[in-house]
């Protein structure tokens, strides 16, 4: 029986635009990525890679600000590529070293909406009884953001007036969320799904429930605090 070895792919995207990709040779007893992602209700997707791989190196180094990464990997039965993680890029730390020759790239990235957070409504914006949904496509214009972002249709046409001023667009996308009752989930994949807590909630209670074992724990970690 021939074991089955996955393929990792890494694609570098620059306004909507591949400009790079790299499939790093994934050889038995090397050791030459560190790859961990993360998700959860209450936090943006996120991806933490330490590449000592210089192909992959020489792609990453010298990235734009907004460029976007894109992690996929094959599947077991037809070699297609499904996506783990996509993108903007956070940080990146790097390290290198002369004796042996040596690279080190520490990259963290982010789901692209992160960026909302960091952009500062400075001036005064007043929202005359525009739909939820023309409510986000203006916060994602002017913050730059291009994602794929799906609102249920009850939820896109809620409408939305009145002023902000000197505020954080992010915490401005929440307060309109809670008064719109709408649930957010921000995906690996860099998408966004906007719906009704109602709806969200339905759509939780409807999953089949997975059974896990010991087999199915890899590891496990916790904290106790007092």
């Amino acid at each position: 029986m021939s074991e089955v070895k996955h393929k990792t792919r890494f694609e570098l995207i620059r306004s909507g635009t591949i400009i790079c990709t790299v499939e790093p040779k994934m050889d038995f007893g090397t050791n030459n990525l560190k790859i961990s992602t993360s998700s959860s209700i209450n936090t943006f997707p996120t991806l933490s890679l330490q590449s000592f791989d210089s192909e992959l190196n020489h792609a990453f180094i010298s990235y734009s600000e907004r460029d976007v990464v894109r992690l996929s990997v094959s599947n077991e039965v037809d070699e297609k590529y499904f996506t783990m993680f996509e993108g903007v890029f956070h940080r990146m730390n790097t390290k290198f070293t002369s004796d042996p020759p040596s690279l080190t790239l520490d990259i963290e990235a982010i789901h692209s909406f992160f960026m909302l957070s960091l952009f500062e409504l400075s001036a005064t914006k007043e929202f005359n009884s525009i739909s939820f949904e023309e409510f986000v496509q203006d916060l994602m214009k002017v913050a730059e953001i291009n994602v794929e972002v799906v609102i249920e249709p009850k939820i896109a046409a809620f409408i939305v007036k009145g002023m902000s001023r000197n505020t954080n667009a992010f915490r401005l996308f929440k307060e309109v969320c809670m008064l719109a009752d709408a649930s957010v989930s921000f995906n690996s994949n860099n998408t966004v799904n906007i719906e009704s807590r109602s709806s969200k909630i339905c759509s939780i209670n409807a999953r089949e429930m997975t059974t896990l074992t010991d087999k199915d724990i890899i590891s496990l970690e916790t904290k106790d605090k007092i």
